[in-house]
């Protein structure tokens, strides 16, 4: 069960797989690269700042009190290495599918080992406890920043994910989440969702089980009573 404890300025659509078969097969790779040609071709003469959605992330940021000019939304940074014809890496088939899906909605994604989670999930304010070691490999702390939680601690942001909860070639269940701005269009989330679904199935496998909007407590359903059809 995931619940939101405190005001979220923000929206999270939540998808949630299982019977996942993860591969180190580049498929979804190759449609990243693909897609960060498309885009360099597409917006040589035009400044970060101007493309569509860039200031959806950025806005996002900004209502979680976070400066996106000090840190970069994911999907920015994904988008500056493409316009630079910066190197990708390739790290399995789910989260390559998610990166590929964060440059092409240019929204920050993450994806979660469901078998990883201990217990209720609570997104919140983080304490001053709140510290994990992040996929880039370098010790966070949350303190006053908003957080995924589960009864062990925290495990999740809008910022970076812990290495704790990441997936890998062993994880059959997962929990992939894509965040936006409190303004953002629903449809529009809901739509991408429907393509993150897809493109999760077509290179990974697995079926939906659930699919659910998390945003402030007086709109929040519980992950677990909302099925996509």
């Amino acid at each position: 069960m995931w619940t939101i404890e405190t005001f979220l300025p923000a929206q999270l659509m939540l998808i949630h797989f299982k019977q996942l078969r993860i591969t180190n097969d580049r498929g979804a790779y190759d449609q990243l690269i693909q897609l960060a040609g498309e885009l360099k071709r597409t917006y040589k003469n035009y400044s970060i700042g101007s493309i569509e959605n860039v200031q959806a992330a950025r806005r996002l940021f900004h209502a979680i009190r976070i400066d996106p000019t000090r840190r970069r939304p994911s999907s920015e940074a994904l988008l500056n290495r493409a316009l630079k014809g910066k190197e990708f890496f390739s790290v399995n088939s789910l989260v390559d599918v998610g990166n590929w899906c964060s440059l092409d909605f240019l929204l920050p994604i993450c994806i979660y080992d469901a078998n990883k989670i201990i217990g209720t999930v609570t997104i919140r304010q983080g304490r001053e406890s709140d510290a994990y070691l992040a996929l880039n490999h370098q010790e966070i702390n949350f303190h006053q920043r908003y957080v995924i939680a589960d009864e062990q601690g925290a495990f999740g942001s809008p910022m970076t994910d812990s290495l704790r909860t990441a997936v890998d070639l062993n994880t059959t269940q997962a929990v992939l989440g894509i965040w936006a701005p409190a303004d953002y269009a629903s449809q529009r989330l809901q739509q991408h969702a429907a393509v993150f679904a897809e493109r999760v199935k077509k290179y990974c496998g697995g079926t939906v089980t659930q699919l659910v909007n998390l945003r402030n407590p007086s709109e929040t359903d519980l992950l677990g009573e909302s099925k996509l059809r």
